[in-house]
């Protein structure tokens, strides 16, 4: 699966036009924090919009899986990637990356703790740098169909296409936690909906920007991309959850 430096500030009142159900509760994210998504209105050029948000049109175009300028459609919805350093702190660059600076599987475990969004499946993709680019989640194969679960109770925020993503969900926890689940074959939930911890809201698939069926799993706090590896228990022995090479023993 690809990416690119995808960074999530979706999750803003501001920026989906679409995220009609909201609470005075639901933190305001801004593009400065770690990106945004820009919706396209008609006019609008790459450049003049990489201009508005700070960022250079080479990222915009990997962000997005853009190879051609005139691809740009009115209404379509564009990642705008997160500045480097701007919501991931240079250690977790160190410690989570692919590049050599440490092991990306081997992670501290955070205080607050989600569930495997997934009861079996190959960890695929760490987070961290992949390709010259931030990775700000984790791919976890798994056949067709495989039910995607709510890693937390939570209101569901956003349901829907994104470049990149295919169908995404994804729902804001208390505590100004959000987790995204993308590539998603069905969507089992809509805007709005209160959802349970474990419960099923999609199905796998590999729409989008995928090669093979997958879940790409992000975990925000305060809009920051933080490594889901964290965030969630180690695996049983006997589980259902394995990891693949280079992973943790």
């Amino acid at each position: 699966m690809w990416l690119g430096p995808l960074g999530l500030g979706f999750l803003a009142l501001i920026a989906f036009a679409g995220c009609s159900s909201r609470s005075d509760e639901t933190p305001r994210y801004y593009p400065s924090h770690a990106g945004a998504v820009h919706i396209v209105e008609p006019g609008d050029t790459l450049y003049h919009i990489a201009q508005e948000y700070n960022v250079s049109v080479e990222m915009l175009m990997t962000a997005n899986g853009i190879s051609d300028p005139r691809e740009l459609r009115t209404g379509e919805h564009l990642m705008i990637p997160g500045r480097h350093g701007a919501g991931v702190e240079e250690q977790d660059f160190a410690t989570a990356s692919a590049l050599g600076y440490g092991n990306p599987w081997d992670v501290a475990p955070a205080d607050r703790q989600f569930a495997w969004p997934v009861a079996s499946g190959t960890v695929s993709s760490p987070f961290g740098m992949r390709h010259g680019a931030m990775h700000e989640g984790i791919d976890i194969a798994a056949p067709l169909g495989t039910p995607i679960l709510a890693a937390d109770s939570g209101r569901v925020i956003f349901t829907g296409r994104l470049r990149g993503y295919g169908n995404v969900v994804i729902i804001q926890h208390s505590g100004n936690y959000a987790t995204v689940y993308g590539h998603n074959a069905r969507i089992l939930t809509r805007e709005g909906a209160s959802v349970a911890r474990g419960q099923e809201i999609a199905e796998m698939g590999m729409t989008g920007r995928a090669t093979g069926p997958n879940l790409h799993f992000e975990v925000r706090y305060d809009n920051r991309p933080q490594n889901p590896l964290a965030y969630l228990p180690r695996p049983a022995a006997e589980g259902g959850i394995t990891f693949a090479r280079n992973g943790p023993e």
